[in-house]
């Protein structure tokens, strides 16, 4: 979806909703959004959010991944004016109901533990758990895709162990993790957990017209 970020949704621009939990946060020293499109800054301006640079088109495509575009703008920012923070927290503007709370409790939860990753988590329930799902052949035989169980041991929902999808609502790095370490690692990592509402993250068409039936219905206010 082109401009998908500043696509409206129940009326406002995709981005603003995570740029007013941002800046809602007790704990957030500053809000950066990184972006090589001048529309997108220009809307993240209107909402009070910092666009210090523009990002370089080279870091701006569909593969690319989260990591390099991090490390440019903390180089760029300690260039400009000597800002190295402690944490850095990816907010990504496709998961709109982050709160606030949220983004606090994944800070405080990096102080508290010496954490290198934090990750907001959400509970995976019913037909969504990993012990209930299935690999298919090219010929579309089934195979458990957990190898070791039995599905029969695990006939009803409540008998099934509790597991935890990641969500890309609220992730916070130590900057060791981000200039030498790795993004995507799972070395001292811990986990916040928050319900299904807030973990809406949107990608497709149907995840917009999911998406605002919550905000309407809930009369969410941006």
């Amino acid at each position: 979806m082109p401009k998908k970020n500043i696509r409206l949704l129940a009326g406002k621009p995709l981005i603003s909703y995570t740029i007013k939990a941002a800046l809602g946060s007790k704990l957030i020293n500053r809000l950066i959004v990184s972006t090589d499109d001048e529309e997108i800054a220009r809307v993240a301006e209107k909402y009070n959010a910092e666009i210090p640079f523009l990002r370089p088109a080279s870091l701006a495509q569909d593969d690319t991944p989260d990591q390099p575009v991090f490390k440019h703008a903390l180089q760029k920012l300690n260039e400009m004016d000597g800002f190295i923070p402690e944490i850095v927290l990816n907010l990504r503007p496709t998961t709109p109901l982050k709160t606030p709370e949220i983004i606090d409790r994944v800070i405080q939860k990096m102080v508290e533990t010496q954490a290198d990753i934090v990750r907001t988590m959400t509970l995976v329930e019913g037909v969504h758990h990993p012990y209930w799902m299935y690999s298919l052949s090219p010929e579309y035989k089934a195979a458990t895709f957990v190898d070791g169980i039995d599905v029969k041991d695990y006939y009803q929902s409540q008998l099934l162990p509790k597991v935890y999808r990641i969500n890309g609502v609220v992730d916070g790095f130590s900057l060791k993790t981000i200039t030498s370490g790795y993004m995507l690692g799972n070395e001292n990592m811990f986990g916040v957990v928050i319900s299904n509402k807030e973990s809406i993250d949107i990608d497709t068409e149907f995840d917009f017209l999911h998406a605002e039936l919550i905000i309407n219905k809930l009369k969410i206010v941006n």
